[in-house]
């Protein structure tokens, strides 16, 4: 089984610490969303010397902050969002990773300040447009990264009630199982693949009410990558995991595939703990 850090766990550190410490303890790091711009990020994750590496999301951090949304019907948005994912396939092939992951899309465009609280609301959604245009996004990410021959994979939204409208509507996408499924179904590339979040289905799961374990059976067969982190049901906090972290005993059904610790701010030998704890 195959693990790996976040770098949202040196969260605030400089990126040569964190790369310094996954040589120095033999992690193999995940570069993610919450890393500063640098006009040479890019060099720092393709000359890290570690065994292996991944990019995930929001990174590298462009200059001009935004937030990512590959089913925005602002068309500016959309175009960023789609170079960045781009971007991110062709860094990836240069790091030798199999994959690039970002997440799904949302109804809504969120001021980048607002990720992590209650998101502002539209008058309406069209979630049937913003569907289309969220597959749509795939394909052209698929299309302009044809040469990297890599998987891209898409993340499960995580929905707290807070961001629940009043007339029940949820405006992310790919919270549910049925959607992610949906998602792999419409999409229609052997390429398009699921990484799935434990944290997201956990808080997601207390707000609709669905059943965490099932999520996870139900699309067993399209998952390439878990991120995990735990947190008491309402908010995606990215608590540390622990020897009853529920979703252990699922973890036999996934053998094959890459497993990211996404805890936030811990040490390293706190880092080491977990990862074995996934390893068992």
């Amino acid at each position: 089984m195959e693990v790996a850090v976040s770098s949202i766990a040196f969260l605030g550190k400089p990126v040569e610490e964190f790369v310094n410490t996954c040589i120095q303890n033999n992690f193999i790091p995940e570069f993610s969303s919450g890393m500063p711009f640098r006009d040479d990020m890019e060099s720092v994750f393709l000359n890290a010397k570690t065994k292996k590496k991944y990019a995930h999301n929001y990174f590298p951090a462009p200059e001009v902050p935004f937030v990512l949304n590959l089913a925005s019907t602002n068309k500016e948005i959309r175009k960023k969002s789609i170079a960045h994912c781009v971007k991110g396939m062709q860094l990836s092939e240069k790091a030798g990773a199999p994959f690039f992951s970002a997440h799904a899309g949302f109804c809504i465009d969120p001021d980048p300040n607002e990720l992590g609280q209650q998101l502002s609301r539209a008058k309406s959604i069209d979630k049937n447009l913003h569907w289309t245009i969220f597959i749509d996004s795939i394909h052209e990410v698929l299309k302009q990264s044809k040469a990297t021959g890599l998987n891209f994979l898409l993340e499960n939204n995580v929905l707290a009630k807070m961001n629940v409208y009043e007339d029940g509507t949820n405006p992310l996408l790919c919270v549910e199982s049925n959607e992610c499924k949906k998602m792999i179904a419409d999409a229609n590339d052997k390429r398009v693949g699921l990484l799935l979040d434990t944290a997201h289905v956990k808080v997601s799961a207390n707000t609709l009410g669905f059943d965490k374990i099932k999520f996870f059976n139900d699309l067993v067969e399209n998952t390439q990558c878990i991120h995990h982190s735990d947190n008491e049901g309402e908010f995606d906090n990215n608590l540390s995991i622990t020897s009853d972290y529920w979703f252990l005993p699922l973890l036999k059904n996934y053998p094959k595939i890459l497993h990211v610790l996404e805890v936030k701010k811990i040490s390293s030998a706190e880092v080491a703990a977990q990862l074995a704890l996934l390893t068992i």
